[in-house]
């Protein structure tokens, strides 16, 4: 049975943040978004007219849980799709959808317990709980259909974790999305377990069929926490997120964390991007973003399909703009990365996306994570079509 185990994550978020702006690369690894995926004009439309409308009160010092009618924009969005009763009075925003899951690991856990997550998960999540000196349980994802319910509570039984980290739709990296009847019966285990789940929902906007019912809408406050932002649907640079961290006691654990940190969030992002919902502009965007993702993900796909050499794996996630894709047995990654970046490719590598102890086995090399939404579309094609004959030449 798998066991709870410390270890070190590398700090590959910093990296990784600091190819965002890489010039002179077709850069297929940071998961951000391409600049023209960005609403620009709308939100420089968006912010005139709340500076208009506001004037100098948007750069004084506001609330610390968020600006409140952005809150409640938020709470009817959720409410929309099947979380009812909630209010913007239990919403927190965040810098960020990061800043969220660090304050909610910092309200749960302490040095030595242990967090419980999806297997691959996301680098920057690996390196918060690092940070809290916590142990790790991975949990393995079963391709895009995600983490299996009854496979975990076993696990879940056992070790007691403080806490269950699963991101619901589109996880990065594996693009795998919880169906409805995992949703509710993965809310229903962690109820019974006892162990907090905290959801991250941060591409739930990105799915292709609408932002699907989040585990939320299955909880009664007792074990859910919501965590997401607007970096993926909207803007990066907003770093605006939220969090709904579940019980009174939680939440206002959660917002003393907060103002600690910083006293409140920016207050011209926020604003910028209430005004953006109120004048009805954003599903619109996420109906033109979806699209696009779409025509992007299947450019990959074909160029993987005429390109990658036979035992190449990968599967079409429901929305998005990434793939994992596994490479052929033997391939030598490190090699991979380094002729790619001579070719002026770079990507994201498997291994960043485990928690490994020292000395197991590689099981993660084989794989890497390709960004759909970077580079623009003949740049797209070229950098796939070239690491497919790279992988080619190196595989045995």
């Amino acid at each position: 049975m798998q066991e709870p185990f410390s270890f070190d994550a590398p700090a590959r978020l910093v990296d990784f943040m600091r190819q965002a702006d890489l010039g002179g690369v077709i850069n297929l690894a940071a998961g951000v978004p391409g600049p023209d995926a960005l609403p620009a004009a709308t939100l420089r439309e968006a912010f005139e007219e709340v500076y208009h409308a506001e004037g100098a009160a948007i750069y004084g010092y506001h609330h610390p849980e968020g600006d409140r009618e952005l809150r409640d924009l938020l709470a009817a969005r959720l409410r929309a799709r099947g979380v009812s009763r909630l209010g913007g009075g239990e919403i927190v925003i965040t810098t960020g959808c990061t800043q969220a899951l660090q304050l909610m690991l910092a309200v749960l856990v302490k040095p030595g317990d242990t967090v419980a997550c999806e297997a691959p998960a996301y680098y920057g999540l690996l390196e918060l709980i690092a940070a809290m000196g916590a142990r790790i349980l991975p949990l393995p994802v079963n391709g895009i259909a995600g983490l299996d319910p009854e496979a975990a509570r076993p696990l879940l039984e056992r070790w007691k974790p403080k806490c269950l980290v699963v991101c619901t739709s589109l996880s990065n990296p594996s693009g795998a999305t919880l169906p409805p009847p995992a949703r509710r019966r993965l809310v229903e285990i962690c109820r019974e377990t006892g162990v907090r789940l905290i959801e991250d929902d941060i591409y739930g906007e990105l799915s292709d069929g609408g932002a699907p019912v989040p585990c939320l809408a299955h909880d009664d406050g007792s074990t859910v926490s919501y965590v997401t932002s607007f970096s993926k649907t909207v803007a990066p640079a907003l770093r605006v997120g939220y969090c709904v961290p579940g019980t009174p006691e939680l939440h206002d654990a959660f917002a003393t964390k907060k103002c600690q940190q910083d006293l409140h969030g920016s207050v011209i992002p926020e604003v910028t991007l209430r005004r953006f919902i109120q004048r009805g502009s954003l599903d619109p965007h996420l109906d033109w973003l979806r699209e696009r993702n779409r025509g992007r993900r299947r450019l990959v796909l074909e160029a993987i399909g005429r390109s990658f050499p036979e035992g190449t794996r990968v599967e079409a996630p429901e929305g998005g703009f990434m793939l994992w894709a596994e490479l052929p047995r033997g391939t030598d990654l490190p090699m991979l990365r380094e002729r790619a970046r001579e070719q002026g490719v770079v990507f994201a590598a498997g291994s960043a996306f485990f928690a490994e102890t020292p000395g197991a086995p590689p099981c993660s090399r084989r794989f890497v994570r390709l960004n759909a939404a970077r580079a623009d579309e003949e740049g797209l094609v070229r950098g796939v079509e070239t690491l497919g004959r790279l992988v080619a030449e190196i595989a045995p």
